[in-house]
C-alpha cells in the first residue's frame, strides 16, 4: 500500500468517527437536556418513563424507518437530505422544549424530537457497515461513541455542574449541531453493494439473525433493569457525570478488543450482566460498591459495541444495508421495557426478575456464539493455514499474502484494490510478483495449483 492510500484510508477512518461521535455528542446531549426540562415540571418517576421509555420507543421507530428506507431506497438513505432536515427538526422541537412552558407541548416536541434522534442515528450509524471494513469497525464506532459520551459531561460541567438545566444549554447544543452539519457535507454517495467484502465464511441465515435480534433484546433489558438496583452505601458516590469517563474508557477498549477478536468482545459484553449483582452483594461496602459499579460502566462500553457491531457484520456479510441499525433498534426496546419493568418491580421482585432475565440471556448468548464464532472462526483458521503454509513455501511478502488470499477467493483486480484500499496498479505490481515467485502465468494456475497442494 502506498503512502497515499494509507493516508487515505487514515483520513476515511477520522472522518466517519468524528460524523458519527459528533451526531451522539449533540443528539446525546439534546436528549439529556429535554429530560432536565421535564423534571421542572413532573415528578422523577414520570420523567424515567417519558425519556427512558416512550422516547427510546420513539428512537426505534426512528431507526426502524431508516432500516426499512435503506433496505428499500438505499440510495436515498444514504443522502445528504434525510440528516439535514432530520437535524432541523430536532433543533427545532429542542427549542420548543427549553423556551416554552407548556408541558403537552414538551412532551409532544418531545416525542418527534426522539424520532428524528433515531433517524439521525440510523443514517450514520449504517455507514459502519457500508464505508468501514470489519476488522476496524469497532475501533470507529468506539472512539466516536467515547468522544460523545465525554463531550456531554464536560458541556454538563459549567454553572456548577447545572448547565443542562439551563436555556443557554440549547445554544451549545445548536452549535453542535451546526458541527455536524459542516461534517455532512463531506459525505460521500453510499457505496455500491458488491463494493463491500466481508469474509464469505460467515452464514447469517434468518434463524442466527432472529437469534441474535432475541439476545440484543434481552441484554439491553438485563441492563436497563440490573442497573436500576438500589445503591446502598455507594448511593452518593455514584452518579452520571462521575460514570461517563468509565463507559466512554470501556467503548474505547471494547472497539479496539472486538476489531482484534469478535469473540473476546462477545464474551466480555455479559460481564457487565454480573457487577450489578455483585455490587448488591457487597452490602455496606462503599468503597465495594463504588468499585462494582466503576466496573460495570467499563464493561458497558462491550454491550454498548457488540449490539452495533453484531448487526454491522451480519448488514456487510449479506450486503443488505438496512439490517445495519438492527442491534441498535432492538437495543432501543430492550430499554423500554426495562424501564416499564422497573416502574412495576421494586426490591426482590425487581432482583428476581433481573435473575430471570440474566438465565435467559446466558442460554441464548451461547446458543448463538455457537453458530456466529466457532464453526466459522475454526473453518478461518484452517483456511489461514493452508494459506500461510503455501505462501511460506514461495515466500510471499505480508502485502503479497494479502492479495494471493484474495485471488484464491475469485477477486478481480479492481475487487482486490476495492478491499484492500490500494490502486489497481498495486494490486497489479504484486500480482506480477507472485506469479514470478509461484512460476504461475494466470489466476487459474494460480488457484489449481494451491488446492493441489491442499486437498
Amino acid at each position: 500500500m502506498t503512502r497515499n492510500d494509507k493516508s487515505g484510508q487514515k483520513n476515511k477512518y477520522i472522518y466517519f468517527a468524528a460524523l458519527i461521535g459528533f451526531g451522539f455528542l449533540w443528539t446525546g446531549t439534546a436528549y439529556i437536556v429535554q429530560a432536565y426540562r421535564l423534571l421542572q415540571f413532573l415528578d422523577g418517576g414520570t420523567v424515567s418513563l417519558l425519556v427512558c421509555g416512550v422516547y427510546y420507543v420513539c428512537q426505534a421507530v426512528g431507526i426502524g424507518a431508516v432500516g426499512f428506507l435503506f433496505a428499500k431506497r438505499p440510495l436515498i438513505a444514504g443522502g445528504r437530505r434525510i440528516p439535514f432536515w432530520s437535524t432541523a427538526v430536532t433543533m427545532i422541537c429542542l427549542a420548543a422544549t427549553v423556551f416554552l412552558s407548556s408541558i403537552p407541548i414538551i412532551i409532544a416536541a418531545g416525542v418527534l424530537m426522539n424520532i428524528t434522534i433515531g433517524v439521525l442515528s440510523g443514517c450514520y450509524l449504517t455507514r459502519l457497515a457500508t464505508n468501514i471494513p470489519q476488522q476496524r469497525r469497532g475501533t470507529v464506532f468506539g472512539v466516536a461513541y467515547a468522544f460523545g459520551s465525554i463531550g456531554t459531561w464536560l458541556l454538563s460541567l459549567p454553572m456548577g455542574a447545572k448547565f443542562f438545566w439551563s436555556s443557554d444549554s440549547f445554544y451549545a447544543v445548536a452549535v453542535l449541531a451546526a458541527g455536524s452539519l459542516i461534517l455532512l457535507r463531506y459525505l460521500s454517495p453510499l457505496p455500491k453493494q458488491d463494493q463491500i467484502m466481508e469474509p464469505s465464511a460467515l452464514g447469517f441465515g434468518k434463524k442466527i439473525i432472529w437469534l441474535a435480534v432475541a439476545v440484543l433484546f434481552l441484554l439491553s433489558l438485563e441492563n436497563t433493569l440490573g442497573f436500576s438496583f438500589p445503591l446502598k452505601s455507594a448511593a452518593g458516590s455514584v452518579y452520571i457525570e462521575f460514570t461517563r469517563a468509565f463507559y466512554a474508557l470501556g467503548l474505547i477498549i471494547a472497539g479496539l478488543i472486538s476489531d482484534k477478536n469478535r469473540r473476546w468482545g462477545a464474551i466480555c459484553c455479559l460481564a457487565a450482566l454480573a457487577f450489578p449483582f455483585a455490587a448488591l452483594a457487597l452490602g455496606n461496602s462503599t468503597v465495594g460498591e463504588t468499585t462494582m459499579w466503576m466496573l460495570a460502566y467499563l464493561f458497558l462500553g462491550f454491550g454498548s459495541a457488540y449490539r452495533i457491531l453484531v448487526f454491522s457484520d451480519i448488514s456487510a456479510q449479506r450486503k443488505l444495508p438496512g439490517l445495519a441499525v438492527t442491534g441498535l433498534l432492538v437495543g432501543r426496546l430492550g430499554e423500554a421495557v426495562g424501564t416499564l419493568g422497573v416502574s412495576l418491580l421494586t426490591g426482590l421482585s425487581l432482583v428476581v426478575a433481573s435473575c430471570v432475565v440474566f438465565a435467559l440471556v446466558i442460554a441464548l448468548f451461547f446458543a448463538l456464539y455457537q453458530k456466529i464464532y466457532s464453526p466459522v472462526l475454526n473453518a478461518e483458521e484452517i483456511e489461514k493455514q493452508r494459506l500461510l503454509k503455501y505462501a511460506n513455501r514461495f515466500k510471499l511478502s505480508p502485502r503479497e499474502q494479502e492479495i494471493f488470499d484474495l485471488i484464491v477467493q475469485g477477486m478481480s483486480n479492481i475487487e482486490i484494490a476495492t478491499a484492500l484500499f490500494i490502486t489497481e496498479s498495486t494490486v497489479k505490481f504484486h500480482a506480477g510478483n507472485i506469479f514470478k515467485k509461484t512460476g504461475l502465468s494466470s489466476r487459474s494456475a494460480l488457484i489449481a495449483d494451491f488446492k493441489f497442494h491442499n486437498r
